[in-house]
């Protein structure tokens, strides 16, 4: 980027952050991105797994049938997570936990699970066994060993409630970074040409990037224990990394999971029937 622009960053999510704003003083996009970052915070209170007294956790530690308050970016991610669950014929699963567990050792190197253990975590896993109440934003779960991990859509959520706040604050360009594999980028940049985004891990496409997201998976960054939820079986490394391009981040981020567990043939019918849709695969 050539073009002047300003910076700011933080650590959450277990990651960094840093948002890029260009037509504005140095003063002003210093205060808008301090208070977009702080809405960081009260997010991974919300949606992380290994906070106590999360939703998340609440819920992965509730019995079947019990009911618990949840907040609008709980509500929100689980809801659009069951949509893109749907749409994808399960190839993005939020309740997939179980298997990784099986498939992997506590310091993340495989393991071959038995068929007793693969049996038990597929019956524990399907975005069926979380139930929403909108009506008094609460949560249930039908499985005694659900594990829910929003990991895969929140980063992607977090980048979106950011960017809320910075344009009603009055940025018209900005550019949302979590940790180089989403990105989500408004207005015409430092170079009116949009923001250029260059490679990260997994390795990024060139682009200039105007108001939508881009999110890759792959093994490069993970390592070579992505599950598929449909079969529950672990996925060929055949594939090194797929990114994906949608109107926001939330929806880039999960469909960029979703790709990794597709077949080509699955994504390409996805993004025909779906405009607003890309998807950037190695060649």
């Amino acid at each position: 980027m050539n073009g002047k622009y300003h910076r700011l960053g933080a650590h959450a999510m277990a990651t960094e952050f840093q948002i890029f704003i260009s037509g504005t003083s140095e003063t002003k996009a210093h205060t808008c991105a301090a208070e977009a970052l702080r809405d960081l915070e009260l997010l991974e209170a919300e949606l992380s797994r290994f906070r106590d007294g999360s939703d998340i956790s609440r819920l992965n530690h509730m019995p079947p049938g019990e009911s618990t308050p949840i907040g609008d970016a709980t509500y929100d991610c689980i809801h659009l997570a069951k949509q893109i669950h749907a749409a994808t014929n399960g190839s993005f699963d939020i309740t997939i936990g179980p298997l990784l567990a099986v498939w992997n050792n506590p310091d993340h190197t495989p393991r071959q699970p038995s068929d007793s253990e693969l049996a038990r975590a597929r019956a524990a896993i399907g975005m069926d066994k979380v139930l929403l109440d909108r009506d008094n934003r609460e949560a249930s779960v039908s499985c005694p060993d659900i594990w829910l991990d929003v990991g895969g859509i929140g980063k992607g959520y977090a980048l979106d409630q950011m960017s809320s706040i910075l344009q009603a604050s009055g940025i018209n360009s900005a550019l949302l970074d979590a940790g180089g594999s989403t990105l989500l980028a408004f207005g015409e940049g430092p170079d009116g040409e949009g923001w250029p985004v260059g490679r990260g891990e997994p390795p990024m496409p060139a682009i200039h990037l105007q108001d939508r997201a881009l999110s890759g998976s792959g093994f490069t960054e993970r390592g070579e224990h992505i599950i598929d939820p449909r079969d529950g079986l672990r996925v060929s490394a055949k594939k090194r990394n797929a990114w994906a391009l949608a109107p926001f981040a939330a929806l880039a981020d999960a469909l960029s999971t979703a790709f990794l567990v597709m077949s080509q043939k699955e994504i390409i019918t996805f993004c025909e029937d779906h405009d607003d849709i890309e998807a950037i695969l190695p060649e």
